[in-house]
């Protein structure tokens, strides 16, 4: 049997090119837990947790313990052969601590294809290692620095960008994307992210502005409060454009939940959120049987989850957006498998992550 016989935490931190600025929190460094779980067979696979104390109520501190105090434990001399039974347990062994669940199954499915000698990608159903489009998201700044910041990703080779809104100025933050507009080439897409900051009105009058204007945006998403299912269904009723919900969707229940409402058009799902790739799953399977497309959104995380949901990805045909930027924000770079060629993210072809940064 393929026994776990050690398992080493470990928290890392590295620097961002600038501060990250959205309507919940500013940022400016990656802050992660990193998990290694050795098997007995010496195959050891690479997690890692990125807590963000706004959107999923942990930190750094918080998410180090229960990683190494209370899962570490319970996984310890547990078989990966017994592979449902294993994934049962890690989800179950506490409530909510998302980021250390998903650390956990990301090592978890890096020892598994290192076992079927496959890369994940290949596991998870992609055979052909297509690359995934991501946007580049230009968080909070000065009106002039948002314009510049977009302008140099376009010049990067980045056609879609993701603008953070909810400064606290509505008119400016209205204003923002059709200047952006007038600006940039015309086919540069926007998608525009509030993170929970409005008001059903506010909303709805944005986006009537923007529609008169003629913006090109994919979606708005998240705009009001996480626990306003109604409002998401009156905004997504009344809206010319898709609503995505982020914040309201964590887990598969909550994808019922507002799916059955009719409270979005689009899910964004994040690793860091669902507790890893077997919720995701079952979250996009759910969307998916639904006619709700989904997008991959990551929080500014390390190469080993944004890989592995590189890898999720490409497996998943019902995931047609990509929001995988922080690799792109961290000052220290890395190599971890995937490729990176502007805004194209290649899934890796080696066995597991791809990684070869273990201990």
């Amino acid at each position: 049997m393929n026994v776990i016989s050690k398992i080493k935490c470990e928290v890392i931190r590295k620097k961002l090119k600038s501060p990250f600025i959205t309507a919940l929190h500013e940022v400016d460094e990656m802050q992660a837990v990193k998990v290694y779980i050795k098997l007995n067979n010496g195959l050891i696979g690479i997690g890692t947790a990125t807590p963000n104390e706004k959107v999923t109520g942990d930190t750094l501190k918080s998410t180090y313990c229960i990683m190494e105090d209370i899962i570490k434990p319970q996984l310890l001399k547990k078989s990966i052969d017994e592979w449902n039974k294993l994934l049962y347990l890690l989800q179950n062994i506490i409530a909510n601590n998302t980021p250390a669940k998903a650390a956990y199954e990301i090592a978890l499915y890096d020892l598994r294809s290192k076992l079927e000698g496959v890369s994940l990608t290949y596991m998870l159903g992609n055979g052909k290692y297509e690359p995934i489009t991501t946007d580049y998201t230009i968080s909070i700044k000065s009106h002039d620095q948002v314009i510049s910041d977009a302008k140099n990703k376009v010049k990067e080779g980045f056609h879609f960008l993701k603008i953070k809104l909810g400064n606290g100025n509505f008119n400016k933050d209205v204003q923002i994307p059709m200047d952006l507009a007038i600006d940039l080439p015309n086919d540069v897409s926007f998608r525009i992210d509030i993170n929970q900051a409005w008001t059903v009105k506010e909303t709805l009058y944005a986006i009537k502005e923007w529609t008169k204007f003629g913006l090109n945006i994919d979606f708005v998403e998240q705009p009001v409060n996480k626990l306003d299912v109604y409002g998401m269904k009156l905004i997504t009723e009344k809206s010319s454009y898709n609503i995505m919900a982020d914040e309201s969707v964590f887990s598969p229940s909550d994808a019922l939940l507002m799916i059955r409402n009719h409270a979005c058009d689009l899910i964004n799902i994040k690793l860091m959120k669902t507790g890893g790739i077997s919720q995701a799953q079952k979250i996009n399977d759910i969307a998916e049987a639904s006619g709700i497309k989904c997008m991959i959104g990551c929080m500014i995380e390390c190469p080993e989850s944004i890989s592995a949901a590189i890898s999720f990805a490409s497996s998943n045909e019902n995931v047609i957006y990509a929001d995988l930027d922080s690799v792109n924000m961290i000052d220290e770079k890395e190599d971890f498998g995937f490729s990176i060629n502007k805004d194209k993210l290649i899934p890796s072809k080696k066995i597991g992550l791809g990684g070869t940064n273990e201990k």
